[in-house]
């Protein structure tokens, strides 16, 4: 056995002493203060004060964040005794001693704390599968960290979760503490019974005659291992995973009627070589159908009220699903009116030959207003980042539905790994919430080399921090701020930008934002260059939870740069009767200076792998001389996603834009026109290769009005991947708001979406062929795509 130098440390008392000096303080033997706590009940406190007995292992704000005595409260004992329990279950002290002190006509009050040591060194007994430096770094124990319950537990988790990732199910760990040969602390060692490793060669179920396996094996998360396991990490499971594997299945069973349907569980069969068949007997039970719903006494409300709103009436089958619906939709009506201990328990009974009747029996409970709001955890993170997320606000109507809102709106900020909302009684009719979170990685440096079919072969670098803070210099971090630089180098073009966007200007829920850019583009064509440099600044203004309004202005100088080439064609051209080239009047440089106005919808369950929901985008941009530019145009663009999550978690998409732009004097230049073509929108045809033609070159010069319907269905194949069918039609005229179909191009084609570790997005695969094409120039047969963020 080694022992892997960590950390420094002081002994630690164990669990079970630490909890029965707990109770015993809760049972009246608290520490004294200075002054019998007769003499200072009801003081005004003047400060509080955390004085350490011995070194410091542990952050005084930690400490504090267990401690509910306030600086200009009266002193209370009761207090003061909750606080000691606090601290002792936090597993982060050794002992305290709550002290006060005369303060003029106050008191200062004084938690005197013995904290946990820190540990010297780790080490490992029983491992012969995984090295000890290779368990150390998976314990995620952090040097100088304090020995805490919490820290170790927590180390065991960890190595357990990677031991049965590995198909080592029955691992169990456990620890002991030494002396260290340091004489400063204690050194940790985790021993390890590492067990057999089993691999799932096949689930099997005995007993089901309605589903059959197929079906079932659909509702677990363990699955049988495959050819693509080195990715989907199929085949490994963990005791417990498969133990709400099995209730799953039982799930999909009461959900289909099938009330007394059961199981004593799955049983391992070897095979050989490690691997075993998972064997799930099932009694299916009969199929039940509700013959009524009813309630209990109520006072706050009537049943009248609530019937409506439930899913499992009478006459319909009986399903689990339903039931446990109706009993959150009953709590969420009472919790949205204050009574946060509402509880509904539905009591079951038979009602004849497969039949029941479901009374909600409901304990009303007493209605509240939000007390105090307690934030912990937050050790990057401004208080005020949280505050402002929160709906419900001290004195406000207590609502329990707005805990669910507000634990949803923390984790939609990407700055906790984890979070915790929930309420707790106060003083009097208030309820306190708690907010308890834990600080994660907001920021960002990554750099390579990618790869796509429109812009080649492209090296980025990319600056990301989604937590920043402009006002705190060095560490940048805590202020709730969007910062973001990103650098894009490649044979086909070369982008930089800089941006920043506070979410929360002046403390109102209005979005400022601002963004520094270069884009040098190649790609475009085959006969200019085209580059774009500028400034934009916006607000953006959230008219509910799913709706919002942009307003935006951008500055920006476009240099179009013709292939001399053109020119020499064009004059041949006027030369043998036929016409100029339309690209001509597009060369030079021109400034372009535009308002933009956006109202978006968005209900979709995610951004990127979105199942369910839709979003609306409707936009209108003006440029023009009045703005002070030199580029007179107006643009209205419609676009519309639809999603529908199907069977097999099937996913139906319908993504649609009708988009217009007119000169309001002039002509409308090649970058401001609108083309199709290419990865996400006709993908059986080449990028921007759809279009009205430039007479003398052939070249897609773009039309002003545009029309696009693309449907495409995928399938899961595995875990991270998933197959594609797809079908795309559109048009794009010459003349604004021409919404003729006539020359309509149509394409069909395959695809795979992959989510690979490497990339955080979807890694989209397409390959499409054009069915009509009215520009026979345009079909130039099956066309692969291959691009990153794709959105399904």
């Amino acid at each position: 056995m080694d022992i892997l130098p960590l950390l420094n440390n002081r002994g630690w008392a164990s669990l079970a002493q630490r909890l029965a000096l707990a109770a015993l303080l809760f049972l009246g033997f608290a520490a004294t203060p200075v002054k019998a706590q007769g003499d200072v009940e009801g003081k005004n406190v003047s400060a509080v004060v955390i004085r350490f007995a011995g070194s410091a292992s542990v952050d005084e704000a930690r400490l504090r964040s267990f401690i509910s005595m306030r600086e200009g409260e009266a002193y209370s004992t009761e207090k003061s005794n909750n606080d000691i329990g606090s601290l002792y279950q936090s597993g982060l002290i050794n002992d305290v001693r709550v002290l006060a002190e005369p303060d003029g006509n106050s008191i200062r009050v004084i938690y005197e704390v013995t904290t946990r040591g820190t540990i010297v060194a780790v080490g490992f007994a029983g491992n012969t599968i995984f090295s000890d430096q290779k368990l150390a770094k998976e314990t995620k124990l952090k040097v100088g960290g304090a020995l805490s319950d919490e820290a170790i537990l927590s180390a065991r988790r960890n190595l357990e979760t990677y031991y049965r990732g590995y198909g080592y199910p029955d691992v169990t760990i456990t620890h002991r503490t030494q002396p260290s040969e340091t004489g400063q602390g204690e050194d940790l060692i985790f021993i390890i019974e590492e067990g057999g490793k089993n691999e799932i060669r096949k689930i099997r179920f005995e007993g089901n005659n309605t589903y059959d396996s197929r079906t079932l094996r659909k509702q677990m998360k363990v699955k049988e291992k495959g050819w693509f396991s080195w990715i989907s990490k199929s085949g490994r499971f963990e005791v417990e995973q498969l133990d709400q594997d099995v209730e799953a299945v039982l799930d999909y069973y009461r959900t289909r009627g099938y009330l007394r349907a059961s199981s004593p569980g799955a049983r391992r069969d070897p095979v050989g070589d490690g691997r075993v068949d998972l064997v799930i007997p099932i009694n299916e039970g009969e199929k039940y159908t509700v013959e009524g719903v009813g309630f209990g006494r109520m006072t706050v409300f009537k049943p009248e009220e609530l019937y409506p709103a439930l899913t499992l009436n009478s006459g319909d089958g009986y399903s689990s699903k339903k039931m446990r619906d109706d009993i959150k939709m009953i709590r969420s009506y009472y919790g949205s009116r204050g009574y946060a201990d509402a509880l509904v328990t539905p009591d079951i009974k038979d009602a004849g030959p497969n039949k029941v009747t479901i009374f909600y029996k409901i304990t009303e409970g007493s209605r509240y207003s939000v007390g105090r709001v307690n934030i912990e955890g937050n050790t990057k993170t401004k208080d005020k980042v949280i505050r402002r997320e929160m709906p419900l606000k001290p004195g406000d109507p207590f609502n329990s539905v707005e805990l669910e809102t507000a634990k949803s709106r923390l984790e939609g900020l990407g700055y906790f790994s984890s979070v915790d909302v929930d309420a707790q009684p106060g003083r009097g009719g208030y309820r306190d919430i708690n907010v308890l979170v834990e600080e994660r990685r907001t920021g960002s440096v990554s750099a390579g080399i990618g790869f796509s079919s429109i812009d080649s072969i492209v090296g980025f670098v990319n600056l990301e921090q989604s937590n920043f803070d402009i006002m705190n210099p060095w560490s940048f971090t805590g202020g709730g701020q969007r910062f973001a630089a990103n650098l894009r180098l490649g044979s086909e073009r070369s982008d930089f930008s800089v941006s920043l966007v506070e979410p929360w200007f002046m403390d109102r829920q209005l979005a400022l934002g601002g963004e520094l850019f270069y884009k040098d583009s190649q790609y475009y064509s085959d006969f200019y260059e085209q580059t774009n440099a500028g400034a934009e600044v916006f607000i953006r203004k959230p008219l509910g939870e799913k709706s919002s309004i942009r307003l935006g202005y951008r500055l920006e100088n476009v240099s179009v740069d013709l292939d001399p080439a053109v020119a020499s064609l064009s004059k041949k051209s006027v030369a043998n009767g036929g016409p100029p080239s339309l690209l001509l009047q597009d060369d030079g440089d021109f400034l372009r200076s535009a308002l933009a106005a956006n109202f978006v919808y968005d209900s979709r369950d995610a951004t990127i792998e979105t199942r369910k929901g839709e979003k609306i985008d409707i936009g209108a941009t003006l440029a023009g001389t009045g703005l002070g530019g030199d580029v007179d145009i107006f643009g209205l663009t419609l676009t519309g996603q639809k999603y529908w999550n199907l069977r097999w978690d099937s996913v139906l998409s319908v993504n649609g834009e009708l988009a217009f732009v007119d000169a309001t004097d002039g002509n409308v230049p090649v970058f401001d026109r609108l083309f199709l073509g290419g990865g996400r929108t006709l993908r059986g045809f080449e990028f921007r290769d759809v279009g009205p033609r430039d007479p003398v070159t052939g070249e897609v010069v773009g039309g002003q009005s545009l029309g696009f319907l693309s449907a495409e269905y995928t399938v899961p194949i595995i875990d991270n991947v998933r197959a594609a069918v797809f079908y795309d039609l559109g048009f794009v005229n010459a003349d604004s708001w021409d919404l003729s179909a006539s020359d309509l191009y149509h394409d069909i084609g395959v695809g795979v979406r992959l989510k690979l570790p490497i990339s955080p997005v979807p890694i989209a695969l397409d390959y499409a062929f054009p069915i009509e094409s009215p520009d026979p120039v345009a079909d130039n047969g099956g066309q692969f795509n291959f691009y990153l963020n794709y959105e399904y």
